[in-house]
């Protein structure tokens, strides 16, 4: 491996994308794009309940602060 790898092990970096897949978990913001609708969601590739577009927008909203 790399010497500028940041795991110790490949069982590291499955638990650190584990832990973001947990965060992410009815944590993604979503917009629709075609209809305004905004909703929270636990998938990138969301379908909007709205109107049935798939131009949404998603953004883990665990990212940003709560202030």
């Amino acid at each position: 491996m790399s010497k500028h790898f940041p795991f110790e092990n490949i069982n590291q970096m499955q638990q650190w994308y584990q832990g973001i897949k947990d965060a992410n978990r009815n944590n993604i913001f979503c917009h629709c794009r075609a209809c305004g609708y905004e909703w929270m969601d636990s998938t990138f590739d969301a379908i909007c309940s709205k109107c049935n577009s798939r131009n949404v927008e998603s953004i883990s909203s665990w990212q940003f602060p709560d202030d």
